[in-house]
Order: structure tokens, then sequence, then C-alpha cells
């Protein structure tokens, strides 16, 4: 019963903790990895924005560089003079009518070229004037866009057209058109030329951004990032011209995200383009976001649980102590009461327990009271079975009081010392008359039979609750210190105190009272007896305390014999004529 009263104040616990702990769990756990959801959402949108917008201007700055190329090349096409110098392969007039036309354009990396007829080069002129060192005459004129100008061709875009061309110095973009006679007929090629890297540099000069170009099949022809690889088929195959593709990489130890468009210009497909930012930034925020967030939960998480743990405590503390109280209750303490509870169900339900314990102490003590008188009865029925022996055992109780009172014995443990005097000869009712009120020595067989009073009367009472106190002295009132007493043979500190009491006392009273073998002893007589047996048959402290107690002894001696007497019973005086030998007294007396 105790072990279900356990369990269901833990589990009252439980249940008043447990929501609590289920709403952090739902609200924090739940609630936190929508939050973290929504807002990365909301991160990795705000990063997809600025790659897309980092995407369109780099387009624009290409749309704005063709335009711008187009126009220098128009220029050198249409100024005076250069159809005749290029018909006339006159190097030195086509470098002075088109140093001011490469000067204009503002580039530093561009470079103008100008072929005749036959695709031969005439001239190259950089921003700082002629160029030196360049590739011969004939490398332009196997190009496919070269042909296409020579030949006089035009398409949807006109008559001018684009090209790449890599060398070992790296991947330049040219602008091919036509040098026109007076009557229109094709005399030369006009090429204006500038560095992929010049123009993926113009591209960066005003972001963070990184630029990488491919070609068709996904070489690397630029890249702005130190480890860049080919671009791979299956990523190719899913850029189309109004959806570019994201894709991942890493370099120099940093991640990107790379946003890749098709790459054109006059409308004809160069490669690929891919504009990288660095998602550093955003993956930290993200886990800044999530370390946040965690300590939010977690600090939510314990205010939480200490706000329900203390309001557990607040409801189950009186609780804690009510079943407290019930324990020591249903453990045979029938004094002990619930502390005062709380003004609530609670504090009734303890104030009713206490009013339901008191009245059930009340009929207990008043059973066993009952019960008890009757026992006591039938000791002092023993006892007036002699009339020597009448009033015995509240004699030996009253001195084992006396006694105890000088030791100091603890005032709880009382009341069973004074059961245990009262009915430590119960016992005798199993012994024969014959025996009891013979007035000679006992013969081996009487005294073994007499021996077994102390055993006789531990069984008689064994089973009864409220004298299990009281037992040790019923069954071990003559045992000995030196270990040679009976029924169990025990010795010193291993007999209870109570027993140590109870056996001077049963022996002094035993010797100052006549008996049919003998008359009683004096006081000074007995008390030197007892004396002379300390250490052997009796404790010395008890043997100590009952030469203090002396005095009030013969007081509560001579007060009990006078009511004996009174009632018309055999009075016992306490100083009878005449002794036998003490070892015969001792023997006979216990």
């Amino acid at each position: 019963m105790i072990g279900r009263v356990g369990a269901l104040r833990l589990s009252l616990r439980s249940k008043i903790v447990g929501p609590f702990v289920l709403i952090v769990a739902l609200v924090g756990i739940i609630g936190t990895a929508a939050v973290t959801a929504q807002v990365t959402s909301e991160a990795v949108a705000e990063f997809n924005g600025s790659l897309l917008h980092a995407s369109l201007l780099a387009n624009d700055h290409l749309s704005l560089v063709e335009v711008a190329r187009l126009t220098t090349l128009r220029a050198a096409a249409a100024t005076t003079g250069v159809p005749e110098a290029t018909t006339a392969q006159d190097t030195a007039a086509l470098q002075r009518l088109l140093v001011p036309v490469v000067a204009n354009a503002s580039v530093p990396s561009l470079l103008l070229h100008v072929l005749d007829r036959q695709g031969m080069e005439v001239t190259v002129l950089g921003p700082d004037g002629p160029a030196a060192g360049l590739p011969s005459s004939s490398e332009y004129v196997s190009e496919p866009a070269v042909a296409a100008v020579l030949a006089g061709r035009s398409d949807a875009q006109g008559d001018k057209y684009v090209f790449l061309r890599t060398e070992a110095s790296g991947t330049t973009v040219y602008w091919a058109g036509p040098i026109r006679g007076l009557t229109g007929q094709v005399v030369g090629v006009a090429l204006v030329g500038e560095p992929l890297s010049a123009i993926a540099g113009g591209i960066r000069s005003s972001s963070s951004d990184h630029i990488s170009f491919y070609g068709p099949d996904g070489e690397v022809l630029q890249s702005s990032l130190s480890s860049t690889g080919p671009l791979p088929a299956a990523t190719r195959g899913m850029v189309q011209p109004d959806r570019p593709v994201r894709f991942s990489q890493s370099s120099g130890g940093q991640p990107y995200m790379n946003l890749v468009s098709d790459w054109t210009m006059r409308k004809m497909p160069l490669g690929y383009m891919a504009v990288a930012l660095n998602t550093a930034q955003l993956l930290a925020g993200l886990d800044q976001l999530r370390l946040f967030l965690f300590i939010l939960f977690a600090a939510a998480a314990l205010i939480t649980l200490v706000i329900g743990l203390m309001l557990a405590g607040a409801i189950t503390r009186p609780v804690q102590r009510l079943v407290g109280a019930m324990r020591a209750v249903a453990a045979g303490d029938l004094a002990h009461r619930a502390p005062p509870g709380p003004s609530d169900e609670i504090g009734y339900l303890g104030q009713v327990f206490n009013l339901m314990t008191a009245g059930l102490q009340e009929k207990t003590q008043a059973l066993e009271a009952t019960y008890f008188a009757a026992i006591e009865a039938l000791a002092r029925a023993i006892d007036a079975r002699d009339p020597y022996t009448y009033g015995h055992s509240a004699r030996v109780a009253a001195i084992s009081l006396q006694i105890a009172d000088e030791l100091g014995y603890p005032l709880a443990k009382r009341e069973g010392l004074r059961r245990s005097a009262l009915l430590h000869d119960i016992g005798k009712i199993g012994i024969a008359d014959h025996i009891l009120r013979k007035a000679g020595a006992l013969n081996y067989v009487e005294e073994e039979q007499m021996r077994q009073h102390p055993i006789i009367g531990h069984q008689m009472l064994k089973d009864v609750p409220f004298l299990h106190s009281s037992l040790s002295g019923i069954r071990h009132h003559h045992e000995r210190w030196d270990g040679t007493g009976y029924p169990d043979t025990l010795a010193g500190e291993t007999i209870p105190v109570q027993v140590r009491i109870l056996s001077v006392a049963d022996v002094f009273d035993a010797l100052t009272s006549d008996r049919p073998y003998r008359n009683a002893m004096s006081v000074a007589e007995a008390t030197e007896l007892i004396t002379h047996e300390s250490g052997r048959q009796f404790d010395p402290a008890v043997v100590k305390a009952f030469r203090a107690r002396a005095a009030g002894i013969v007081a509560i001696l001579q007060q009990q014999r006078a009511k004996e007497t009174t009632r018309g019973n055999f009075p016992a005086p306490l100083a009878g004529e005449g002794r036998v030998g003490a070892d015969v007294v001792l023997k006979k007396a216990s």
C-alpha cells in the first residue's frame, strides 16, 4: 500500500511537470524549426535575389561592351581614307587615320586589326599606337566570321559578326565588320578585339562578384576564381535563355554559389557565363541564427521547467508531508500528525486525516488498555495463586521505573518496561501449583519445568503487537551478566537494558519478601547481596543506579505492601528474621 502511495506521489509530480515539458518541446522544437526554416528561406531568397541581380548586371555590361565595340568598329570602317589606304595596303596612312579612333574608345586593352581584301593583315593598333609582336597576317583568314565579311554576307543582325579566339595569352572577343569602297564593294575587314579578362574585369569593377566564362563545350575560358573546373554537361543541358541554373563550388577554401546563364552576342551563342557570390557570410549568418534560437529555446525551456518544478513543488510538498504522516501511522505511530497544510483541498485532507488518526489512536489506546488490563489481571491472578508472591509483579514494575529514572532510560520506552515488569512471570500459568508452592528445594525435573516459564510467557504474548517492546523482559529476565542464566544464556551488553533493569528489581523484591522456603531479608541484606553479584549476575551500572534510588524504592515498597495489608492479603515485611546462604537465596529468588 505504501509503495502504491509513493508511486502516486511521483505520478502527480509527473502529471504537473509533464505538460510543461510537452509545451516546451512543441513550442521550442517545432517553433524553433519553423522560425529557422522561415528565416533561412528568406535569407536564401535574398541571397538568390542578389545573385540574380549580379547576373543581370553582368549581362547588361556585356551588352554595353558590345554596343561600344560595334561603335568603334563602325567608326574605324567609316573613317575617310581608310578604304583607299586598305586597298593600297598603306600601313602608315591607316595608322595615322585610325589612332584617334582607338584613342577615343578609352579601352586600354583594345586592339584594332585591318585586313585587306584577301584577308591579309595590313596593320594592328592598340591604345598606344601600332602594336608590336603580333601574329602573322594570315592568322584570321580562316575564321568563319572573317570569311563571311569578306564574302559580303549579311544576316538578320546585319553585316557585322563576333567570334572568340583563344591564344597563348588568353581568349579575346573580336567583332568583325566590312571596309567598303566608294561603290560599296568590300575592300577589307576591320577587327575590334578585347581580351575576355578585360571584359570580366570591367564587370567586377563595381562589385565583389566573381565572373567565369565557359566555351560551348564547357571549357573554362576565363575565371576570377582560383580553382574552376569545366562546366558539366548536365548543367549545360539545363541552361535556357530565360532560365539560368545555380550550382555550388569551392575555391580557395571558400564556398561559392554560381548562377550560370547562356552567353550570347549579336544573338550568337558564344558559351556560358557564371556569376559567383561567396556564401560564407550567408552560412555564418544562418549558423548564428541557429545558435541564437537554440540559446533562446534553452533559456525558455529552463524558465518554463523551473516554473513547472516550483509549481509542482508547491502542490506536491503538502501531499508529500501528508504521505509521510500516513506512512508513520501505517507503521504504528498513531501519535504522529500531518503538519498544517495550505488553505485548500490538500490542507482540508490533512485536517481530516489528523482527526481520523486521533480517533483511531483514541480507540486503539482504549482497546490496548482494555486488552492489557485483561492480561494484567491474568498476571495478578497468577501472583495470587501463592499468597507469598501476591503483588510481586506490581512491585517489580515500580522498582524498575525507579532504576530507569536514575539511568536516564528513554521516556518513550518506559511503558514497555512497565508492562514487561507486570507480565514477566505470566508464563508461570503453565507451571503446576505443587512446583510453585513447594517449600523446599526443587528437584532437577521440577527446576527444568520452572525454567520454562519465560519461554511460555514469550510464546503467549509474541503475537500481541503493542507488547512487542516488552517481550525481551518477559523472555530474558532470568539471564545473567556472566552468561550463565536462562533460557538463552545471553551475557553482558547482548542483554537488553530493559532486561538488566528488570532482573535487579525482580531479585530485590523476591529477597525482601517471605517465601515458603525462607523468611524475607532486610533491605540492607538484600542490597548487600545484590551489590555482591554486580558484574556476575547483574549489570554494574544498573546495580549502581539501584543503590542510588534505594530510599525511593523502599518508600514505594512500604506504600504498596501497606495497601496489600489493608486488603486482607498476606503482607511481606521488608525486614524478616533469619536468612539462608546467599547462593541459595539468589537461586530460589530467581
